[in-house]
């Protein structure tokens, strides 16, 4: 998974002890590792509809000036589900030794940790047509100004007036989002799995 994943590499005293006393039954770990990839999925998708990360903290909230520009396609707004692609993605691989839970969605790993991303200088154009009237109203009510307005897409073709321009290079910041990791209720749960695993083989001490 190129795009954010994580691993679990057991550090958790009671997690690895269970695993360890289970792997002494001589059983294959592999239908445990994948009820654990599966309650771990479930719980990172659930993240997507509490808009909060493992350790229960609520995401970062859209910029005021993203809400101002979002579309009325994209309200009511919902944070890392505009066209579900990254929450769609979500999967898991397990085998007998590991669990990976994890995307290979390019820009899932900027929403997982946050960061800057540069964008280069680019040149752009933008469409014009012509209107009747101007862009502002006087205090006689006449409209005044400029006659020139954006363009709607289907209006474009007829439009003659076309700008270009160039868009200096900036940076965008994306605040960290975390959908994947452990919470408290997964560690329990990872912990419930293994003791019914272990609970048919008789197993003393199991978690």
């Amino acid at each position: 998974m190129t795009g954010a994943s994580i691993r679990i590499e057991v550090q958790d005293v009671e997690v690895a002890a269970g695993l360890q006393r289970l792997a002494d039954t001589g059983r294959d770990l592999s239908p445990t590792m994948e009820a654990i990839g599966a309650a771990l999925l479930f719980s990172a998708q659930r993240r997507f509809e509490t808009q909060s990360g493992p350790d229960g903290q609520p995401w970062a909230p859209f910029a005021p000036s993203t809400l101002k520009s979002m579309p009325a396609r994209r309200k009511p707004p919902w944070l890392l589900r505009d066209t579900n692609r990254l929450y769609s993605s979500l999967t898991y691989v397990a085998d007998a030794g590991a669990v990976e839970v994890g995307t290979n969605v390019v820009y899932a790993a900027p929403h997982q940790f946050g960061g800057d991303i540069p964008i280069p200088e680019r040149q752009a154009t933008a469409t014009f047509r012509i209107a009747t009237q101007g862009a502002a109203t006087a205090a006689d009510g006449r409209r005044v100004g400029s006659k020139l307005r954006f363009a709607k897409a289907s209006t474009r073709a007829k439009s003659a007036h076309t700008k270009t321009f160039t868009v200096p290079a900036h940076t965008i910041r994306i605040p960290a989002r975390p959908y994947l990791g452990i919470s408290a209720d997964d560690q329990a749960e990872i912990l419930a799995i293994i003791g019914d695993d272990l609970a048919p083989a008789g197993v003393e001490g199991a978690p």
